[in-house]
């Protein structure tokens, strides 16, 4: 389901793309900047730049970035520390999420976790090959499915679990009362397949030589039938997204693209290129469509009245960008997930993009997924499925 955005109140669109950057110099902080002038930040001149300790500590005030020896367990400097011994910080939102547990078990990065319509069980698919099965009452694995080969992606829509394999996608009919299934295999991809997609009967495959398989559905013992093969990228299919009030299929890749399709015909009806490097990830919301990229950005699409999309504004990160997610937070308000390849996610709230709070990991986080109450799930690259809450007190899932 695409995330809901409220329109700005004087219905002007509330991106711009003449913006003015706000952005603190990088080099600065490492004491490191030798631009005079600078077109990024330098917040204080009176303040001098952060000196580097032997140690590889921070003479300065406290970063906000995770201590990457309390991470590995090693730090020794406890609350003398000048980074944080924390999974989460905020400056305004201190007390607004909470990491609840740490589902461990798959050997390599997560690379999909889905929660199927009626289940009380959380299904998670790994580059090990293997689906891991959890009870959100318990937090215990209940079941683990090997599948032989690197499970490129792993959605659900209803009570269907659709799994990304090499020149396969596995299609499983989920009895949520017993968690059996019944398995449909479909052949037709060439090579890995990283993203999957599902909408009016129809799901899509993108794969590693660029093309997006889509079969529709059917109640025959054969339940998907290859309907077209979706010839337009030059390089491996990296993520797939619908928005179905446009009736639009989005694709990008890592030739830089985004590919939108017509879902009436399905035909290619525009490339939008803005990106100067690999397009890793969409989330379409009612009016928008964000894109992220391995070029540090998070670029902000806008239909026109002619219906072709238009770029609108872009927000600049750190690191390049490897996955992004919408949901509502406590109080309804919409927020996006920007996973990043420092092993952050920044909470940002939308349309404004102010930032409420950053997530840290071990390892970067490929995979996010929203549940009830409050829930997310981060499925990070240590094979690690960490469990948070808007609302701590209305867990239902304990170590």
């Amino acid at each position: 389901m695409a995330l809901r955005i409220p329109n700005s109140r004087d219905g002007h669109n509330p991106y711009n793309q003449h913006l003015t950057k706000n952005v603190i110099c990088a080099f600065w902080l490492k004491g490191r900047c030798t631009r005079n002038p600078c077109r990024f930040l330098h917040p204080d001149t009176s303040i001098q730049p952060p000196t580097q300790h032997f140690d590889g500590h921070v003479k300065t005030q406290p970063q906000n970035r995770v201590c990457d020896r309390w991470v590995s367990r090693s730090c020794t400097y406890g609350d003398k520390c000048r980074f944080l011994h924390t999974w989460f910080h905020s400056d305004e939102d201190k007390h607004s999420l909470s990491l609840l547990t740490r589902l461990e078990g798959h050997k390599k990065a997560v690379s999909g976790v889905g929660l199927p319509s009626g289940s009380d069980k959380l299904y998670s698919g790994a580059k090990d090959g293997t689906i891991r099965v959890w009870d959100c009452n318990t937090g215990k694995c209940v079941k683990v499915i090997n599948n032989g080969a690197e499970i490129g992606c792993l959605i659900t829509e209803g009570s269907w679990v659709f799994i990304g394999l090499p020149n396969t996608v596995k299609a499983w009919r989920l009895d949520v009362a017993t968690s059996d299934y019944q398995e449909f295999v479909l052949d037709g991809p060439v090579g890995q397949v990283d993203a999957i997609a599902v909408c009016n009967g129809l799901l899509f495959a993108g794969s590693q030589d660029g093309v997006i398989s889509a079969w529709r559905g059917s109640g025959d013992v054969n339940a998907f039938q290859l309907v077209a093969s979706l010839e337009a990228h030059t390089g491996p299919v990296m993520s797939l997204s619908v928005q179905l009030e446009r009736k639009r299929l989005f694709s990008t890749s890592t030739d830089g693209t985004i590919k939108v399709w017509d879902l009436n015909n399905l035909r290619c009806i525009q490339t939008l290129s803005d990106h100067k490097d690999a397009v890793t990830c969409l989330l379409c919301s009612n009016e928008f469509l964000f894109s992220g990229s391995l070029d540090k950005t998070i670029k902000v699409w806008t239909a026109n009245q002619a219906g072709n999309f238009e770029l609108a504004y872009t927000h600049e990160e750190e690191c390049g960008v490897v996955a992004v997610f919408g949901m509502a937070d406590a109080q309804g308000k919409p927020i996006m997930f920007s996973a990043c390849k420092d092993s952050t996610v920044g909470l940002y709230d939308l349309p404004s993009f102010k930032k409420r709070a950053r997530l840290f990991s071990r390892k970067e986080v490929g995979a996010i997924q929203s549940g009830l109450c409050g829930l997310f799930f981060l499925g990070e690259g240590t094979g690690t499925v960490s469990v948070w809450n808007w609302m701590a007190e209305q867990l239902n899932m304990s170590e």
